[in-house]
């Protein structure tokens, strides 16, 4: 059940968060940013996209590593699915 109200409320997120994106408030990367966590889990593609950015982006890839200890169990797998370098 809690799988099928992630999706859901991950994928509202998103679509607000895209809506809301063009305003001069963060708000849109804010919730674009819990709508694809709480995707992420349960859609590869998403994972994907998440492993692109941690890529690109050092600094995101830090941070993420660095809150990965404070953060839920599905959200601490997430990141570790979504490591750029799974060797390391």
């Amino acid at each position: 059940m809690l799988p099928i109200v992630h999706q859901v409320f991950g994928s509202l997120l998103v679509i607000a968060g895209l809506i809301v994106l063009p305003l001069p408030i963060p708000f849109g990367l804010i919730m674009l940013t819990i709508g694809f966590a709480l995707l992420a889990p349960y859609m590869p593609p998403v994972q994907r996209l998440i492993r692109h950015m941690r890529g690109k982006w050092p600094n995101l890839d830090g941070q993420l590593r660095r809150w990965r200890d404070r953060m839920p169990p599905v959200i601490k797998s997430t990141i570790d699915k979504t490591h750029p370098h799974p060797a390391e």
